[in-house]
C-alpha cells in the first residue's frame, strides 16, 4: 500500500507456531525490496492471537528478528503482521 507521500510499504503475515513460556525470538526474514540481500526492519507489528494466551511483544523488532514474551502455555500459535 501507498501513504499519502506516494511512499510504498509491504504487509506481510507471519505465522509463528510452537512458541514457548517466557521470551522468544522469532527470525522474521523479511528483506528490503530495493536490496534482497538486506534485512528489513519492521515499522509496525500488530499481533492476531490464535491460541487463548497472554503474549506481548519483548522489544521492538530489528532487521532480522521479532520479540515475543509468552506467559503461560507451550505451544503457542500468533500471527504478526509487519508493514516494512
Amino acid at each position: 500500500f501507498r501513504e499519502e507521500r506516494r511512499r510504498l510499504y509491504r504487509r506481510i503475515r507471519v505465522d509463528i507456531t510452537g512458541l514457548v513460556s517466557g521470551a522468544n525470538t522469532i527470525a522474521h526474514g523479511i528483506t528490503k525490496r530495493e536490496t534482497p540481500a538486506q534485512g528489513a526492519a519492521p515499522i509496525e507489528e500488530r499481533v492476531l492471537l490464535t491460541s487463548i494466551v497472554a503474549v506481548h511483544r519483548t522489544q521492538a523488532a530489528d532487521a532480522t528478528n521479532l520479540y515475543y514474551t509468552v506467559d503461560s502455555g507451550a505451544g503457542t500459535t500468533i500471527s504478526v503482521y509487519v508493514t516494512v
